[in-house]
């Protein structure tokens, strides 16, 4: 399908950033890989694959807990990796999204950022790859209460654009973001081997994982 054909009768365009927009899952994993470790916690890559869309601090508890260790100091584990995501290079923009994007662009519709990083990360690299006038509405976890797989990014996405959740579509690669966008009552499109396609609910036997470009 082509993207216009997949906005279909959207009215505004939310979607994740890590993995979605940006291809910086191998950067993202080598970053806290060498974060974690001096405490001995290992982040296997299909283990991270299974935790992408959570909040770091969360993949951190998790990864400890896998390896029956005691949870490391995680803002110093955070600041580690963030500060090594900071001095990386620009990602790639994902071929996919950025031409759905362009295709919401030119029809008018209101576009945002629905991500579970922090501000700092997801401004950044908006910035490396120079789409702050595509992407000029951003909602991270310094926004909201909770992370996804809770909606509560995807419907502050929708306030701030001004658009009912119902006529919102959302793209996300990760299945806890994919439960976050479907909860917030938005159709919702993955990326699977490098194209969009509707999601599967988490609900659902068979539901797409993160795709790994």
């Amino acid at each position: 399908m082509t993207p216009v054909e997949l906005l279909g009768d959207a009215r505004a365009l939310i979607v994740d950033w890590d993995g979605t927009v940006a291809d910086n899952t191998a950067a993202r994993h080598a970053a806290l890989q060498a974060a974690l470790a001096p405490y001995d916690v290992a982040v296997p890559a299909d283990r991270y694959r299974t935790l992408a869309g959570l909040p770091v601090r969360e993949v951190i508890t998790a990864l400890a807990a896998d390896a029956a260790l005691p949870v490391p100091p995680v803002e110093e584990v955070v600041a580690r990796s963030r500060a090594a995501l900071l001095a990386g290079p620009a990602p790639d923009p994902i071929p996919c999204t950025l031409a759905l994007l362009h295709a919401a662009h030119r029809l008018g519709l209101p576009l945002a950022v629905a991500s579970s990083a922090v501000a700092v990360l997801v401004r950044h690299g908006i910035h490396q790859l120079g789409l702050q006038a595509l992407l000029p509405v951003t909602v991270t976890l310094d926004d909201v209460p909770r992370g996804k797989p809770a909606p509560d990014a995807y419907l502050e996405a929708a306030r701030r654009l001004g658009a009912d959740p119902i006529r919102c579509l959302a793209v996300d690669d990760a299945a806890d973001g994919i439960a976050a966008a479907v909860a917030a009552g938005m159709r919702t499109l993955t990326i699977l081997d490098g194209r969009l396609v509707p999601a599967r609910t988490p609900s659902t036997p068979g539901v797409l994982r993160a795709a790994q470009s």
